[in-house]
């Protein structure tokens, strides 16, 4: 009979056997997953990206005017004072009156609770109108300036609300073909180096996919399954994804 070594009890020995080899075989097995499954399969599936840094080529400025008034015309007597305002004011900036628009006004009766009658009866309290302007140019640098004047229709006594300037690539459409082609050209230098590892080659394109487009700020790192697009920078970045299916030969 075996007598345990007394500094190596033989209860210990054992599973540290066991570890040894349980790690030996799990080495074993993760050796060559990669060669195992291109050697199993006919063809091949991966994600290919390519990005683009663009420069937006349109601008979008917009404003909303509003006025009040106890009586509907009163309110619509201002509208016409500050719509006059506006557009003067726009004019001056350089915008040409052809890249103005505006909305149909916007009426609302304002009304005021008044507690002191049986289930608070709503009274009429006047009557506000809004009117939408928006500005649309190719020249950023001028949108940008009128921005940053625009503040001047506050100080003149008009309630006026800014949204903030939008930018847009106009050329997406071209921009997309071209992206969607370096995105399989991606995707086949990708197969080509997983089928490289067990000796196989990359034949024909079964199949591409498009994925979603991701149009973000130059360096923004979030995304959106859905896809995403900017319009609150002037430089932007582009992503696109292509899934695609190779022949193994």
């Amino acid at each position: 009979m075996t007598t345990p070594s007394p500094d190596r009890p033989f209860g210990l020995r054992m599973p540290a056997f066991i570890l040894a080899f349980g790690i030996a075989f799990a080495a074993l097995l993760l050796s060559g997953p990669l060669n195992d499954f291109v050697k199993a399969h006919h063809a091949i599936t991966v994600k290919g990206y390519a990005e683009q840094h663009v420069e937006s080529d349109f601008a979008l400025w917009s404003a909303t005017v509003t006025t009040r008034g106890k009586q509907v015309n009163d309110a619509a007597t201002q509208m016409d004072k500050a719509t006059q305002a506006v557009t003067d004011f726009l004019i001056a900036q350089g915008v040409p009156k052809e890249n103005i628009s505006m909305s149909d006004l916007t009426t609302t009766a304002l009304s005021k609770s008044n507690e002191g009658t049986d289930g608070g009866i709503e009274d009429l309290d006047g009557y506000k109108l809004e009117r939408h302007f928006q500005v649309t140019s190719k020249d950023l640098d001028s949108i940008s300036k009128l921005s940053g004047a625009a503040p001047v229709l506050l100080r003149n006594g008009i309630e006026i609300s800014f949204n903030p300037t939008e930018y847009y690539c106009t050329k997406l459409a071209d921009l997309k073909v071209t992206m969607l082609g370096e995105a399989v050209q991606d995707a086949q230098r990708r197969a080509e180096e997983i089928a490289g590892k067990s000796n196989r080659k990359i034949g024909s394109l079964r199949s591409a996919n498009q994925g979603v487009f991701q149009i973000t700020p130059v360096y923004a790192t979030e995304t959106s399954g859905e896809g995403s697009l900017d319009t609150t920078s002037r430089e932007k970045s582009i992503k696109a994804v292509v899934t695609a299916e190779f022949e193994l030969n």
